[in-house]
């Protein structure tokens, strides 16, 4: 199940900017900056984060 999760979450950070990802998922901006360059990891984030992350991505069909 976390293998899915991850892997739209990073497809989403590979087809949308960060700032898209961050005024659609309701995110800030260096939160999405920091996962997506790795500043911050995924396994560690808080619950809240992937979960607005990976819905935004399902909504966006990723």
């Amino acid at each position: 199940m976390f293998n899915e999760i991850d892997q739209t979450i990073l497809k989403l950070f590979k087809e949308e900017s960060g700032y898209s990802i961050s005024k659609q998922a309701g995110l800030p901006y260096q939160t999405v900056q920091d996962l997506r360059n790795g500043k911050s990891s995924l396994e560690k984030a808080r619950y809240e984060t992937i979960k607005s992350l990976y819905e935004y991505a399902k909504n966006q069909g990723y």
